[in-house]
């Protein structure tokens, strides 16, 4: 919450310039911001995205190299810089992955694929400063792509129905942070829950599951809502994160509606390619959910949590000619829930902590 507030602070000035310097100036502004801010609270970040920012900039615009030379390098840096982020993350207790780094090197990624497939129209050092130092998306997402991003730069103009509906989505986020997630899900129903008797056990480690996970939704909702709010003050409309995904019918579906942002970075970066080539759906599912997995940290029991999500997507696909109904749809829905809620279990507990957990959810003794 601190890092959140503080990111306010920072981008009420950012937003005030915004709509008061000329135009000119309004992009130099935003980098200077953000730049301060990201130094300010890691300097070790700082230097991680300056020197991809004009790196990767000057690789892929101003280096006398072959494309394909060009592409392979650049791919090749920023997934060994993540690579060895999260691996170090994993084998040292004390070592913090740098301030925004997963999402910053996704989005040089998707900058790095389009500029290969030639679809980077703007190749202004200016402007990939802008995208790169973009304060709203910067500590948590979402993973917003370049060619929107220019898009609504060039069609920026004071829009009320954006001031309205900014501070409308700052307003939900605060509401999902503070009162859904921290006061009623960790306050007041975590303290009913640790009041059930024993003689409940069962009830009582399934609610602490459920609870854990919608508490880890609703914060990390907050925020994507928090930082779409702060976007469009700004005049930029970045994608949506969350679109109710305890309420898809089928695993396909809820990984349709859940991280947007980077469920569809990997769908076109990863599943497409894959699928295309090998002509087998199911191994790109499999292979695009264990990115997915891996991408939040490099241990067993994500790479487990991935493997069950690919499952369940390949539940849905076996039962995708099934007819449905409003009852199918609804038990479809408490299937959704209840399964990726249980899946959590793997990743929210140290690995013995979690197999007593299932243990007890299962009836195992």
């Amino acid at each position: 919450m601190r890092l959140l507030i503080e990111a306010i602070l920072f981008a009420i000035p950012m937003i005030l310039l915004a709509w008061t310097l000329p135009k000119k100036y309004v992009l130099l502004s935003q980098i200077i911001i953000t730049a301060l801010f990201i130094a300010y609270q890691s300097p070790l970040s700082f230097a991680i995205l300056g020197t991809i920012t004009f790196g990767n900039y000057y690789l892929l615009h101003k280096a006398v190299l072959r494309k394909s030379i060009k592409f392979v390098i650049s791919l090749g840096i920023l997934v060994l810089l993540i690579v060895s982020a999260k691996i170090l993350f994993t084998i040292h207790d004390h070592w913090i992955i740098p301030l925004g780094m997963s999402y910053y090197i996704f989005r040089n990624i998707h900058y790095t694929i389009e500029s290969y497939n030639g679809r980077i129209q703007n190749e202004s050092l200016l402007f990939y400063l802008a995208y790169n130092f973009f304060l709203p998306v910067l500590i948590i997402g979402p993973i917003n792509r370049y060619p929107e991003f220019i898009r609504d730069w060039q069609r920026r103009r004071v829009n009320s129905e954006y001031f309205s509906l900014g501070f409308q989505r700052i307003l939900y986020g605060f509401s999902k942070i503070m009162i859904i997630g921290s006061y009623i899900l960790s306050l007041k129903l975590s303290a009913i829950i640790s009041n059930i008797d024993e003689s409940k056990h069962w009830l009582k480690v399934y609610l602490e599951t459920i609870t854990v996970v919608l508490n880890a939704y609703f914060q990390f909702a907050g925020y994507s809502d928090i930082a779409i709010g702060i976007s469009l003050l700004l005049g930029f409309r970045v994608m949506e994160n969350f679109n109710f995904p305890f309420l898809a019918s089928n695993m396909q579906e809820f990984w349709s509606k859940y991280h947007m942002s980077l469920t569809s970075f990997c769908r076109d970066y990863i599943y497409t390619p894959l699928a295309s080539y090998f002509r087998r759906p199911m191994l790109g599912v499999f292979i695009t959910m264990i990115i997915i997995a891996l991408w939040h940290e490099i241990t067993l029991p994500f790479l487990i949590w991935g493997s069950l999500q690919a499952f369940g997507i390949y539940l849905a696909f076996i039962f995708k000619d099934t007819p449905t109904s409003l009852v199918s749809k609804n038990l479809g829905r408490v299937f959704v829930f209840n399964y990726f809620c249980l899946s959590c279990v793997i990743i929210d507990y140290e690995l013995a902590e979690a197999l007593d957990i299932y243990k007890t959810l299962f009836f195992i003794n």
